[in-house]
């Protein structure tokens, strides 16, 4: 059987319409890092980038760089 919309409707006021699902055709990955504050750096990966040891350590470098030495006096735990 297949499920409806869980709203109650009356009679008067139209159904709402249900919600399709839409598959993307690329699929994008994103690298988010936050402190107790919130987002402090992202970045996309481009399309074919496959993060390597190499490739994540630039982020990181991009990473201390993004935070201008906000992060001095602090410890700084990376946790993946």
């Amino acid at each position: 059987m297949k499920m409806q919309s869980s709203e109650w409707g009356t009679a008067s006021p139209p159904q709402p319409k249900k919600s399709r699902l839409v598959r993307s055709k690329d699929k994008v990955m994103l690298l988010a890092f936050f402190d107790i504050d919130g987002l402090v750096h992202h970045e996309f990966i481009p399309p074919g980038q496959t993060v390597t040891g190499h490739f994540y350590m630039q982020v990181l470098q991009r990473l201390r760089n993004a935070t201008g030495g906000r992060d001095s006096g602090f410890c700084i735990m990376i946790m993946h």
